[in-house]
């Protein structure tokens, strides 16, 4: 196995045709699985049955229709890892500083960025939360020119401090690098306990960097120790009640929630329920099977297919999500110009002004749809005409009552 760490080695050795390829999975996963976010597997079969394509999710939202996101549109996360594969791009080792000037240079983030969660909500600092957002952004290193460990190290704790989220980025990076370098060709046990002992050596080997961008070596190498822990016997080819049992406790020491479920937002849930999906169903079906699980879809989903397609190319993404997302020929535009590596920055900037517009139109369909709920709501009572029918419900209350007691009385006469 090629140490990596070591060695400073160009991107331009590693297929852009790959690389965009993921990034283009993400993007559709995102778009497919976000409107459905958070909502139960169970309910999401009752509602939908089996999901092919990009659903509105509407009939499923009951009294939560402020939540709607627009179906075949893709969100924050998406857009936010186009901007660090365009600007990494162009750039030697990992600089956060450039990555904020230019979201800066856009003006007013929130009229663009489409519901940020997680780290996306606090780009200027870093942020403090075991969530899984920042697994779903590791790709984008991979375009960087040069690539080194203190590069990776500034990336993770620029993004996220938490402990568990720094060790399973770091597990997600070694692994997507094997698989891309092509020494892995598939995921089985002995693939996840050399990523998970390689990540647990890199912690170990460079904690002198952790420390010195912010993060606490301690608590990361006691998280690698239990992420390597789950890995060592991860047991992907039993049922999923079983590898949900094995894999909750090591989740459940880094949480003050006790889980029940690996579909929550937890990097130590998710991970390895994406890895679970990835060897259980059939690679054509992988989006929409890991879709129905349910839960935090918004992540669980774009995970499964970054990795994925890594592994087993565009097979992954099917051809009608691929023609009827949002935006399309945009996006296949700049995915062109990054594979190329002719992606200019004026270009960057035309495109993000272009998402002003989509983010606007989903905000007024938002709106529209409010107030068609809210016009079929019938009309509210006058406070005196509440007023009356509570007096007569008390009276009639009242009433009955007497008249038992009346008849109880007169029995015993």
């Amino acid at each position: 196995m090629l140490d990596c760490y070591q060695q400073v080695y160009c991107a331009n050795t590693m297929e852009r045709s790959s690389l965009t390829q993921i990034l283009h999975s993400i993007i559709i996963a995102d778009a497919l699985a976000s409107p459905l976010d958070n909502l139960s597997a169970e309910h999401i079969h009752n509602v939908f049955g089996t999901i092919h394509d990009y659903t509105d999710p509407t009939p499923a939202l009951k009294h939560k229709l402020h939540v709607w996101k627009k179906p075949g549109l893709y969100t924050a996360l998406s857009q936010y890892c186009i901007i660090l594969s365009a600007i990494n791009a162009q750039l030697t080792t990992y600089s956060h500083k450039h990555i904020l000037n230019f979201i800066s240079s856009l003006g007013d983030s929130s009229s663009i960025l489409r519901h940020p969660q997680g780290f996306l909500q606090h780009l200027n600092s870093p942020y403090d939360a075991p969530t899984a957002e920042l697994l779903i952004c590791i790709p984008t290193l991979f375009f960087l020119h040069k690539q080194n460990a203190n590069s990776i190290i500034h990336f993770i704790l620029n993004h996220n401090i938490n402990a568990t989220v720094c060790v399973s980025s770091l597990f997600v990076y070694i692994l997507l690098e094997q698989i891309i370098m092509r020494q892995f060709i598939a995921l089985d046990g002995a693939v996840l306990q050399q990523t998970a002992e390689t990540t647990l050596q890199f912690t170990h080997t460079h904690s002198s960097a952790i420390f010195e961008n912010g993060g606490n070596p301690q608590n990361i190498i006691e998280a690698a120790k239990d992420l390597y822990s789950m890995m060592m016997q991860l047991p992907l080819g039993n049922n999923l009640t079983h590898f949900t049992s094995y894999c909750l406790p090591f989740a459940n020491r880094w949480s003050k929630n006790a889980y029940t479920r690996l579909t929550v937002n937890h990097p130590f849930t998710l991970l390895p329920m994406a890895l679970y999906c990835i060897q259980t169903f059939e690679k054509e079906l992988l989006l929409s099977s890991s879709l129905h699980q349910g839960g935090k879809t918004s992540l669980l989903v774009p995970l499964v297919a970054l990795i994925a397609t890594a592994l087993y190319g565009g097979d992954v993404l099917p051809k009608n999500l691929i023609d009827t997302i949002v935006n399309k020929k945009r996006i296949l535009q700049l995915l062109e110009s990054l594979q190329n590596n002719s992606l200019a920055m004026s270009y960057l900037t035309e495109f993000f002004q272009n998402e002003k517009k989509l983010t606007q139109k989903e905000h007024e369909e938002l709106e529209s749809k409010l107030k068609h709920i809210a016009s079929k709501r019938p009309p509210s009572k006058k406070s005196q005409d509440a007023y009356k029918d509570m007096t007569q419900h008390v009276v009639e209350s009242w009433t009955k009552l007497d008249k038992a007691k009346w008849k109880k009385e007169r029995r015993k006469r």
